[in-house]
């Protein structure tokens, strides 16, 4: 069983990737109606930026190329609990997308637009874990957006809020199940188009092993294990990669 505490925790730092189809004023008249779309998922890193797959950005900037809108329609949106009842939607503005440098690895960044305080209560960055320790077998939860905005959607209208998790096992560690450092995992979950992205964590402790990044025939998922030193790693590439030439 997933622990409500971990949940909690790591639905909050879960957002949709996409775009709107309509400009933002608009949107928020009525955010019922379908205007926003699902390109694939992603979770916090740190204060105003959060990871996803390379291909997940790559297929934003495709559909902006395609359909000819604005920089300020590609959003991220985030879901929460608000202070005393209900829910609230977060929106935010992407500011920046940025692609590893190692072109074989399936990782990328967003940041966006910071806000008003008050509504990232509870919406915090998720922890990554130190080193990897998982042996085959051991379950593993996987909470993100599959089939993308489709499954928000009923009657042209949106009718559901919020990320979708999932419950499996470590299925295999390529290039094998006793690696000390895989590069990666299968896990034996349900998985869709709109997943990419989606962090794979601790169903106890909510702490992130890995992030979700492929999947064949809506039965095996893979993922790409993560620790907490080499995403480090990353985001100070990443932080070089943007402020000398900047990938939008």
């Amino acid at each position: 069983m997933i622990s409500q505490d971990a949940l909690y925790k790591v639905r909050n730092g879960i957002c949709a990737i996409g775009y709107l189809t309509v400009p933002r004023n608009i949107y928020t008249q009525d955010p019922q109606s379908p205007y926003f779309k699902v390109v694939g998922t992603g979770f916090l890193l740190r204060e105003t930026t959060v990871m996803t797959n390379r291909h997940v950005i790559d297929g934003l900037i495709n559909q902006q190329e395609e359909l000819g809108f604005p920089d300020d329609q590609r959003v991220i949106i985030f879901t929460a609990p608000r202070s005393g009842n209900g829910l609230q939607i977060v929106i935010r503005l992407i500011r920046r997308l940025t692609r590893l440098a190692e072109e074989e690895l399936d990782i990328g960044f967003v940041e966006f637009n910071v806000g008003p305080e008050d509504q990232f209560e509870g919406i915090v960055p998720l922890n990554i874990q130190d080193k990897w320790t998982l042996p085959v077998g051991a379950p593993i939860a996987v909470s993100g957006y599959p089939y993308g905005h489709y499954m928000l959607q009923r009657n042209k209208r949106v009718y559901r809020w919020g990320p979708v998790v999932q419950q499996g096992y470590v299925s295999a560690i390529s290039p094998f199940d006793l690696v000390v450092t895989p590069n990666e995992i299968l896990l034996d979950v349900r998985t869709a188009e709109g997943m990419s992205g989606a962090p794979i964590f601790h169903p106890d402790t909510g702490v992130v092993i890995g992030i979700h990044h492929f999947g064949w025939e809506a039965a095996t998922a893979l993922g790409l294990p993560l620790v907490a030193e080499k995403v480090s790693e990353w985001l100070e590439n990443y932080e070089k990669a943007w402020r000398s030439e900047p990938v939008t």
